[in-house]
């Protein structure tokens, strides 16, 4: 309807007092209708607003980008999620203390750290032994009783029952923000999927439909509920919900340091604070390069833990062959006293008795020095024939190299090596997504280059992905079709939701259920939603630059036609002068 670009050229801020906000409260997208190529208006629902940026970002940076097809699904997989997010966000942000909450959780976090780091700087820096009253020890006095210095205790309780109430209020808080809405969403995606195959999980994470369903309470067979029918089936949906809650990495790691941070102001020995050394463990929290350290041991665990394994048999397998042959060379002399003050102490001043103490001893020497030589007594090189014991220098020979070829060189690299290469493929497969993200469009998969040519400013991708293929201008779309009533759609918003939606209806009545809060239909997504109205490799910007490319290509061989004919027309009666000038010369 805009043929002649009039009403294209007047969208600029200079026509519009209020563009910006027109901007951001009116989407456009492009979707593929029958294989055409058409722009879908829509207003911005005002729920989207509370998305937040770290969900984003924990999206684009986990989507499995194998192909267009897989990221895709994957997006279409995120609408329900995202969407229970948003509204969630909207109510914690409507209640002004969880408001307040949310908006300072970030300066708790760091307040929390902060306030750790305090605390264990001064018992770093005054908790020492005490002997004969002073905190001055000898070398030849006994170190039997600890304790922070004086003045410094009551500074230590205070800063930690601090550290108390914000570890208390960041367990609530997670809880409340992200423990319970991902708890719910594992529910529901159980109720679809079905059960575990595990008898006893399913047991155990069994819910009735009213319970794991959200839209039960909608149906008229809910409404119709007696009484004494929830009296017989109680709420057992919390039980479930702590399940899930307990297997959270997350809630278990903040509830150690809550746990330990109580235990601490508990116990009255002076042994009871060091236990807030833990809250150090937040610097992983902080750090994103550590996070990676983490995740480079983490994601390869399997391999770990069976390499692991196969290290620890062979220590075993060592002690038992040291217990078999070399039980009297397991044993180390007592430590040289000199002045009242031991030289080189042996931790490991205990004779080879049994096969537990000689694999311990091999796990310790082993795995602290490499060299199980260590572990054992010079063996006397004998050469006299009648001698009994005259090769026990070879096979003590053999045995330690076979420890130090075996264990040290071959599967302790083995294990190094695997926690390298992760690192690299993390690191590598971090830089194929920011590779991904700045140079490929996530919802038609074109190469930034395309764009950027076509761009007479050279940000052509940029454009691109802000306004005509902004992806999240999609979810926000999906967003707009569940708050918009069915009857009122549009001939393209009816094929999206042909292909990607669905009414839920009551089981008995099969009619529409209806929000009994705000009176708008439910809907859900589709078991199987199809990716056809997503515009995959085309979008609008290229047709317009090609059929303008056509036009010009056209208007330029018309021109040239045209000239060609002006030249011909000029030519021809040029040469027929010249002919009969030639004409009358030979007569």
């Amino acid at each position: 309807f805009d043929a002649s670009g009039r009403l294209k050229s007047r969208c600029r801020a200079e026509y519009l007092w209020d563009l910006a906000n027109l901007r951001q409260k009116v989407g456009v997208i492009e979707i593929s209708r029958k294989g055409v190529l058409e722009k879908a208006f829509f207003i911005i629902p005002s729920v989207c607003s509370y998305l937040t940026e770290t969900s984003k970002n924990h999206f684009v940076n986990n989507v499995n980008r194998t192909n267009l097809q897989t990221q895709l699904t994957e997006f279409s997989a995120q609408f329900d999620i995202l969407y229970d997010e948003m509204k969630h966000q909207r109510i914690m942000t409507e209640h002004p203390i969880l408001n307040l909450l949310r908006r300072s959780s970030g300066y708790r976090e760091k307040l929390f750290f902060l306030n750790a780091l305090l605390i264990n700087l001064i018992m770093l820096v005054f908790y020492s032994y005490e002997c004969s009253g002073t905190f001055i020890c000898g070398d030849n006095e006994g170190l039997d009783t600890y304790r922070i210095r004086p003045g410094w205790n009551q500074v230590v309780i205070v800063l930690a029952i601090f550290q108390c109430a914000l570890a208390l209020t960041r367990q609530w808080w997670y809880v409340v923000e992200r423990g319970l809405p991902k708890a719910n969403q594992q529910i529901q995606r159980s109720s679809r999927t079905g059960p575990p195959s595990n008898p006893l999980l399913a047991w155990l994470l069994h819910l009735p439909p009213e319970q794991s369903d959200p839209t039960y309470r909608h149906m008229s067979q809910r409404r119709h509920q007696h009484w004494w029918q929830a009296l017989v089936r109680p709420e057992r949906i919390a039980f479930v919900r702590l399940l899930y809650l307990l297997s959270d990495l997350y809630f278990l790691g903040i509830s150690i340091m809550t746990l330990t941070n109580i235990l601490a102001i508990l116990i009255s020995s002076p042994g009871g604070k060091l236990l807030l050394m833990i809250q150090l463990l937040e610097v992983f929290n902080h750090s994103r390069v550590l996070q990676n350290v983490i995740r480079s041991i983490t994601y390869r665990g399997n391999s770990l833990v069976q390499t692991g394994g196969l290290a620890l048999l062979m220590f075993y397998f060592f002690g038992v062959i040291g217990f078999l042959v070399f039980p009297q060379y397991f044993q180390f002399g007592p430590a040289d006293i000199m002045g009242g003050r031991k030289l080189e102490p042996n931790n490991n001043s205990a004779r080879c008795t049994s096969i537990w103490k000689c694999t311990l001893i091999v796990l310790d020497m082993g795995l602290r020095k490499g060299d199980l030589g260590e572990a054992l007594d010079d063996i006397e090189w004998k050469v006299e024939h009648d001698v009994a014991d005259r090769y026990y220098i070879f096979y003590r020979m053999l045995y330690t190299f076979m420890f130090y070829a075996t264990v040290t060189t071959i599967l302790m690299n083995i294990i190094f090596g695997i926690i390298i290469d992760t690192f690299a493929e993390l690191r590598e497969k971090k830089e194929q997504v920011e590779e991904e993200i700045t140079g490929r469009c996530f919802v038609c998969g074109i190469e930034r280059f395309v764009f950027d040519q076509l761009s007479t400013e050279g940000n052509g991708f940029d454009s691109h992905v802000h306004d005509d293929h902004n992806m999240w201008k999609y979810l926000f779309f999906q967003v707009y079709l569940r708050e918009k009533d069915f009857d009122q759609y549009s001939g393209g918003e009816s094929y999206v939701f042909s292909k990607t939606l669905q009414l839920i209806r009551d089981p008995l009545t099969h009619e529409t259920v209806t929000d009994i809060d705000t009176g708008r239909e439910l809907k859900m997504s589709a078991r199987q939603p199809e990716l056809l109205w997503f515009p995959q490799r085309d979008a609008m910007v290229l047709k317009d630059q090609r059929s303008t490319k056509g036009q010009q290509l056209v208007g330029q061989m018309r021109e040239l036609e045209l000239r060609s004919s002006k030249v011909a027309s000029a030519v021809v009666p040029g040469r027929q002068a010249c002919a009969r000038r030639g004409a009358v010369g030979v007569m």
